[in-house]
């Protein structure tokens, strides 16, 4: 698992689609999902451009076996996809700078 990028990369992107801001920082419409309410809720206070309002917003998520099949805070691939959803939300062309970075 310690050398996965692509998906946890994608993981973390839909997380950072989830805050319904686009990678300049305008609000964005997100496509119906039954757990969109709930999802965005347990992210709320997350901002672009200010990474220490992530906190542990995402481990809720993250382990919701509901979601992924199992708990992915309890593998390496939880602490990666938080990592890249941080750099993701770091600001403005963030989510391109990530992408770049890791898959070229």
């Amino acid at each position: 698992m310690d050398q996965l990028v692509s998906l946890p990369l994608a993981i973390a992107g839909w997380l950072r689609y989830l805050l319904g801001v686009d990678d300049q920082g305008n609000e964005m419409p997100l496509s119906g999902d039954p757990l969109l309410d709930e999802l965005r809720a347990m992210l709320s206070g997350i901002e672009l451009g200010r990474p220490e309002t992530c906190g542990d917003k995402l481990r809720p998520i993250l382990s919701n076996a509901m979601i992924f099949g199992s708990d992915l805070t309890a593998c390496p691939l939880g602490e990666r996809i938080q990592s890249y959803f941080l750099e993701e939300i770091r600001g403005p062309g963030a989510v391109r700078e990530t992408l770049h970075r890791y898959i070229g």
